[in-house]
C-alpha cells in the first residue's frame, strides 16, 4: 500500500467533526490491530528435476500458504539455500549431477537446523534407511504420492517463526 493512500484511509488523528461512536471505533480497530502478532510463512524449497512436478509441488505449497522457490539441481539448491530464508527442502532423490543424498548430507553440515524430506522414486529398504540418516534426512516421501499425504507430512514439522534478536 503506497504512503499517500495508507495516510488517506487511516487518519493519525481522529476527525473532530467524526461522532464519538465513530472515533471510539476507529481506536478499538487500532489496539486490536497493534496486538496481532507478527507471522512469517514457513520458506520451502522444492529440489526437483521434472518442470512438471516441480511446478505442481510449487502450487500446491503455495496454495496452502507457503512461500516456496524451486530448483532442479542439487547446486542450484545451494545457492538458493544462500540468498533465501528456507525452513524446509524437498529433495529428490535421482537430481542429475548431484544427488538427492549428497544435497541432503552438504546442507546437513551447512544448515543443520533446516529439515530435508527425501522424495523417493524407488521403494528403499534397510540401506537406504541407513543412508538417509547418514545424509540428515528426516522423512522420505514415496514417489508416486497422493497430495494429502505430503501436506499430512509437511503440517508435522512446525512452521517457521521469526527469532527475536
Amino acid at each position: 500500500m503506497s504512503e499517500k493512500l495508507r495516510e488517506s484511509t487511516v487518519p493519525e488523528a481522529p476527525d473532530p467533526c467524526a461522532s464519538v461512536s465513530d472515533r471510539r471505533k476507529l481506536m478499538r480497530a487500532r489496539r486490536a490491530v497493534a496486538t496481532i502478532p507478527p507471522t512469517r510463512m514457513r520458506g520451502v524449497l522444492v529440489v526437483e528435476d521434472d518442470p512438471d512436478l516441480q511446478w505442481s509441488l510449487a502450487r500446491m505449497l503455495t496454495v496452502r500458504g507457503n512461500r516456496v522457490v524451486g530448483t532442479s539441481s542439487g547446486e542450484g539448491a545451494l545457492e538458493l539455500m544462500r540468498q533465501w530464508p528456507v525452513d524446509l527442502v524437498l529433495v529428490d532423490d535421482s537430481l542429475p549431477g548431484m544427488s538427492g543424498f549428497e544435497l541432503a548430507r552438504v546442507l546437513a553440515e551447512e544448515h543443520p537446523d533446516v529439515p530435508v524430506v527425501l522424495m523417493s522414486s524407488e521403494d528403499e529398504s534397510g540401506e537406504g534407511a541407513l543412508g538417509e540418516k547418514v545424509a540428515g534426512v528426516v522423512a522420505t516421501i514415496a514417489k508416486p504420492f497422493r497430495p494429502e499425504a505430503l501436506v499430512e507430512l509437511l503440517q508435522s514439522f512446525p512452521k517457521g517463526e521469526p527469532e527475536l534478536a
